[in-house]
């Protein structure tokens, strides 16, 4: 004759569930975050070209700083333009701040500094 067990053994399935969640949302926080680090620095490395693009045409450095924050929609960007004779270089620099906790792990501070530069020569 086949006897069942008396104690069930239905919380094994809860506790691995648990620890699999786990894993699976810090999975996807980090992922979260590495997605967010590449559209940050697409965004600012289309500003520093733009920005160059547009000191060709007008070397006033107040007018490339300004086109080049404003084509970095909602970042707080700090350029820097270098014109010389033949070529404008506009630098930008962004400040960028993970949400995840395991990326203020690895990278041992709060932040990361996303830089772009771009290089446009004037033609005459």
């Amino acid at each position: 004759m086949n006897k069942r067990r008396i104690y069930p053994e239905g919380g094994q399935e809860l506790v691995e569930f648990a620890l699999v969640m786990m894993i699976f949302l810090v999975t996807l926080m980090v992922i979260f975050d590495l997605g967010r680090v590449t559209y940050f620095y697409s965004a600012i490395q289309n500003a520093a070209r733009e920005g160059a693009r547009y000191g060709v045409t007008d070397q006033n450095v107040a007018n490339i700083k300004i086109v080049t924050r404003e084509k970095a929609v909602g970042l707080e960007i700090t350029p820097i333009v270098t014109i010389t004779e033949e070529k404008v270089q506009v630098s930008v620099e962004y400040e960028f701040s993970p949400v995840t906790p395991i990326l203020n792990i690895l990278t041992r501070k709060n932040s990361l500094t996303l830089h772009s530069q771009a290089t446009m020569y004037i033609e005459k």
